[in-house]
């Protein structure tokens, strides 16, 4: 409930939109770091642990919050936060892919991990309104201390979730993620479609992170932060659902074509933004902008469900960390070198320059995913 309104916990903390960058480049360079021993781990434990392990770390990062304030503690929510988010993100696919292959029916993985995504972003959604107005009322203790119990419940229902997953303790090689590694970036079948949507993945983080600074830029009601972040995610719940029937008729390569386009009339329209303060207009492209990263999401979902067909079960833990690393490395480089670029250039310009950063990087790597993809 925090995430909609995170700018003006930091300014309650004595930092600015600039923090905001640097920090989460921080939070997804955490994120790398931590990826390996998520992804070896979550193959050598129990899902259900690793999840577990998650969310007792998001507690204590919420208890830090609430108990402690400025820099150094907001920068160390975050490092803990990226490690709680990392070790989530690798065992719940997994988990979910395992206990459908004990059924016997992983073909149901895109259909039901496109529901898992609805159902994380119809909450997230809902807790974006909730979260700002409570934020708005009550201040940032109160908003942090529902957050405290939500997750104490989290953790009692994961305590009912069935311990299905690798418990596999004799994998004693130290070369298991590089090699996996090795396997996914020789099949071209794969390597394309990680790296493209890495890109997409961090520029649809720097999108969405751009939001707060520039309605406050506009000085837009703190609200409209909570509509915004509700929009987005709501926008992403739809699109999660629609998942499986739209890539039905919109085959991954031509949905990779689409996305690089309506990537650039995104950033067009980010630059138009911080150049104005008409407070409809910039709400009205930042609600399209979020229509684009909920389109990116279908993407995403059809390609880490595709990718899990091509690596041997006992190394899904590590595929996901290899997949991930991507994304969050890049998005990584992108925040914390914002920061930098913030310090000297105004946000407009800012923009113009990240716009030609995606045309350069991404245009190569789009052509081989629309000639690779099924």
């Amino acid at each position: 409930m925090l995430s909609p309104i995170i700018l003006l916990f930091y300014q309650e903390n004595g930092l600015n939109y600039k923090h905001l960058f640097l920090f989460q480049g921080i939070f997804y360079l955490t994120s790398i770091i931590s990826e390996f021993p998520a992804g070896f781990f979550c193959d050598k434990m129990s899902r259900r642990n690793v999840l577990l392990v998650s969310f007792s770390i998001y507690i204590v990062v919420i208890v830090l919050w609430l108990c402690f304030h400025g820099f150094f503690i907001i920068l160390i929510g975050e490092i803990l936060f990226a490690i709680s988010k990392v070790c989530m993100d690798n065992a719940t696919s997994c988990y979910l892919y395992d206990f459908l292959s004990k059924k016997n029916n992983t073909k149901e993985m895109p259909k039901q991990y496109s529901y898992l995504n609805f159902f994380l972003a119809l909450g997230t959604a809902a807790a974006g309104i909730i979260g700002a107005k409570i934020f708005e009322e009550y201040g940032s203790a109160i908003l942090l201390t529902i957050e405290l119990i939500l997750m104490l419940i989290a953790v009692k229902l994961i305590l009912k979730l069935p311990n299905i997953g690798s418990t596999n303790k004799e994998r004693k090689s130290k070369r298991i993620f590089l090699n996996t590694a090795k396997e996914i970036f020789n099949n071209n079948l794969i390597k394309y479609h990680i790296c493209y949507s890495g890109i997409l993945t961090a520029f649809s983080i720097l999108f969405a992170i751009s939001f707060q600074p520039l309605m406050q830029h506009a000085s837009i009601p703190i609200i409209v932060f909570g509509i915004i972040a509700s929009i987005n995610h709501g926008t992403r719940a739809f699109f999660s659902i629609l998942s499986e029937y739209v890539i039905k008729y919109i085959k991954i390569n031509n949905l990779a074509l689409y996305l690089y386009i309506l990537y650039i009339i995104a950033l067009c329209m980010l630059i138009i933004c911080s150049k104005t303060t008409n407070q409809v207009l910039i709400i009205s492209m930042l609600i399209i902008i979020c229509l684009i990263i909920g389109l990116q999401l279908i993407f995403t979902i059809n390609h880490i469900a595709r990718i899990h067909k091509y690596i041997n079960k006992e190394n899904r833990g590590c595929l996901m960390s290899v997949n991930n690393i991507v994304s969050r490395g890049l998005a990584a480089v992108y925040l914390i070198s914002s920061k930098m670029l913030l310090n000297v250039i105004n946000l407009s310009l800012f923009y113009e320059i990240f716009l030609i950063i995606f045309v350069v990087s991404s245009s190569y790597i789009m052509y081989k995913t629309y000639k690779t993809g099924e």
